[in-house]
């Protein structure tokens, strides 16, 4: 199975009462936003919150590659 960053983590739900359809996260945001939540409980020290987020980021992309690849 093919791993793409934009690919959606959730399925896609309805809005009856807007009458649209809702796209969840992408996968690359679920995946950055686990490894954030896993520096922020490992305490790592960070210069600020950008760069722990960007190390997030990073390491989100990283996984996917990976992904991608088997």
């Amino acid at each position: 199975m093919t791993t793409r960053r934009y690919d959606s983590a959730f399925p896609t739900s309805y809005n009856k009462d807007a009458d649209t359809y809702i796209e969840g996260m992408s996968k690359r945001e679920f995946f950055a936003l686990m490894i954030m939540h896993g520096l922020t409980a490992a305490n790592l020290q960070f210069e600020d919150d950008y760069q722990k987020a960007r190390a997030a980021v990073m390491q989100a992309d990283a996984l996917i590659d990976i992904l991608a690849a088997e």
